[in-house]
């Protein structure tokens, strides 16, 4: 029997054939409906799941959002009211009192023509200087502490941040004193003269070392023979050194 006779049909057969091959491609269909519409359901359904939390995250976000808003206005509001009509004060305060809000403060400011003292003021009194905030007053205080006092305005200028502009605007404020200390250059340890913003290492070692050699130091001009010290150097260390 040849190949070919296992490929020829009867007439009856071949429809069996189309018809089973029909059903077969029918089934194919419908199964990949089916599943792609079930696929598309969970899609759908995740997508709303998602999208009802997104809305109430979005909805907190917002109802934070106007408390925060009404709560400045109010605060707002009262201060210019109060501003405007004095006689109100007391009503706010008693609001005040109900709410539990405590407004801050107002930083007081020294008007054209006051001064502080260079030497004898504190962080509080050094903010009322327009210009000059927690900041600047803290770092002010704490380089005078290390320098044992200002000598003069313009060490102002070495404290950080207080440019050329800055000084110029707060200067008028500021009146010397005199009030300062001095250190003294023979009595003294070598970590207690390094922890003078004007001497370095180099500088405080070559201090120890003319001790050790010719013990008491006379004066500061002996300090300006050494190489470790520049004109400028000598010229403001002057004021804080003392040689007993």
């Amino acid at each position: 029997m040849a190949w070919k006779d296992y490929l020829y049909f009867r007439q009856g057969q071949k429809i069996a054939v189309v018809i089973l091959l029909g059903l077969i491609l029918t089934a194919l269909i419908i199964n990949g409906v089916i599943s792609a519409r079930k696929r598309q359901e969970v899609v759908v359904i995740q997508n709303d799941s998602l999208q009802r939390e997104f809305e109430a995250f979005e909805k907190s976000l917002l109802e934070k959002e106007e408390n925060i808003d009404s709560g400045y206005r109010r605060r707002y509001y009262a201060s210019s009211d109060e501003r405007r009509y004095p006689d109100r004060q007391s009503e706010y305060e008693s609001k005040n009192r109900e709410t539990g809000y405590t407004p801050f403060p107002k930083a007081e400011k020294l008007a054209e023509g006051q001064t502080i003292s260079l030497n004898e003021t504190d962080t509080a009194q050094w903010k009322k200087i327009p210009g000059i905030g927690s900041a600047f007053a803290s770092r002010i205080v704490k380089y005078r502490n290390r320098l044992g006092g200002f000598t003069s305005v313009n060490q102002l200028k070495e404290v950080y941040g207080i440019d050329a502009e800055l000084y110029s605007k707060i200067s008028p404020y500021i009146k010397p004193d005199g009030n300062y200390s001095k250190i003294n250059v023979n009595k003294l340890e070598f970590k207690q003269l390094l922890s003078h913003p004007y001497l370095n290492y180099k500088q405080v070692k070559a201090i120890v070392g003319l001790r050790d050699r010719k013990g008491k130091i006379a004066s500061i001009n002996e300090l300006s023979m050494l190489d470790e010290f520049t004109t400028a150097d000598i010229e403001r260390l002057t004021p804080y050194l003392e040689f007993e």
